[in-house]
């Protein structure tokens, strides 16, 4: 069977559609696969904009309010459509090019979807004590470990985790003037599990 994007964002509630327009625009960022894509994350990003403050804006009984909210709908449909296209001709139906996309997969309901793999976390430390993790949403991630250890790395090295919904998470009451190991894994259906690469810092 051809694995292919599902369309049903075209037909999905107003608030799925804003949810998977962001969703597609957020895993945009930095990613290899839209690098000679047709559209810009930027206006990807900025229809998902528009159709969220048309759509606040808009009453059951303003008809023309609610004509103009419609209209954005259509652009961020139309936008999406543009994606879809590409990275259909892009990816040939390679099912783990796809998932890194943000977009759903057609025929994946019922599986236990794979997940992607995490290039990279961003880790912060501005001010004693205090270091932020974040990373790119995982897609089919359910929830966040974030972790971290002293130095020196080894293979029995004991990690500290937090277990988080969000993509950024903040750790307090680190030592100052200390190298910290930090890594994040992403659960996804089924418990899977992907890992970052450990990044070391030395907090201040």
């Amino acid at each position: 069977m051809s694995v292919r994007i599902s369309t049903k964002y075209r037909t999905s509630s107003d608030p799925k559609l804003l949810k998977h327009g962001y969703q597609v625009s957020d895993t945009m960022k930095d990613n290899p696969i839209y690098a000679n894509s047709p559209l810009l994350q930027s206006v990807l990003q900025a229809a998902c904009d528009d159709f969220r403050l048309a759509g606040s804006m808009a009453g059951r009984k303003d008809r023309a309010l609610l004509s103009a909210k419609n209209d954005k709908k259509a652009v961020l449909i139309g936008h999406l459509d543009v994606l879809n296209d590409y990275l259909t001709a892009t990816c040939k139906g390679d099912k783990t090019l796809l998932l890194q996309s943000g977009f759903e997969i057609a025929g994946l309901k019922n599986e236990s979807q794979e997940l992607p793999p995490i290039r990279e976390i961003v880790v912060g430390s501005d001010s004693p004590g205090i270091v932020t993790i974040r990373l790119k949403r995982v897609t089919g991630a359910r929830s966040y470990v974030f972790q971290y250890t002293t130095d020196p790395l080894l293979s029995d090295s004991v990690w500290v985790s937090e277990t988080s919904l969000n993509r950024e998470h903040t750790f307090s009451n680190l030592n100052s003037v200390t190298r910290y190991w930090f890594r994040v894994y992403a659960i996804g259906k089924g418990n899977q599990t992907v890992y970052s690469p450990p990044v070391a810092r030395v907090i201040q």
